[in-house]
């Protein structure tokens, strides 16, 4: 990841700052990935398809699916990423849970 990493969040977790949807830095990534780990006992994502590849710019379908901890809840949901890359490392990437979604952040037609 960039020094400067962008990383938007799809979801919140209870045992992060409410409202906080942007987190940057290694530090703060960090942070966040240590608290979406603690809550889930199981994480998968798993890259579907690549729509869309030019320059920097990536827009890809994924599958995500994770299981609580102590809940046992399981989640299984479709999520679309627009991934921007800067010197061949993700500089910035944010969720959405449409492909129309995506296709509009990114200022393209599908």
């Amino acid at each position: 990841m960039h020094p400067d990493v962008e990383w938007h969040v799809a979801f919140e977790l209870p045992d992060l700052p409410p409202g906080k949807t942007v987190y940057r830095g290694h530090d703060e990534i960090r942070v966040l990935w240590d608290a979406f780990r603690s809550v889930w006992e199981e994480i998968t994502i798993g890259l579907d398809e690549v729509l869309y590849e030019e320059g920097r710019l990536l827009l890809l379908r994924a599958h995500f699916h994770a299981r609580g901890g102590s809940s046992g809840v399981e989640l299984d949901r479709r999520i679309f990423y627009v991934m921007e890359i800067d010197d061949g490392m993700l500089a910035r990437l944010r969720p959405f849970d449409t492909e129309t979604e995506v296709w509009a952040a990114a200022g393209l037609e599908p």
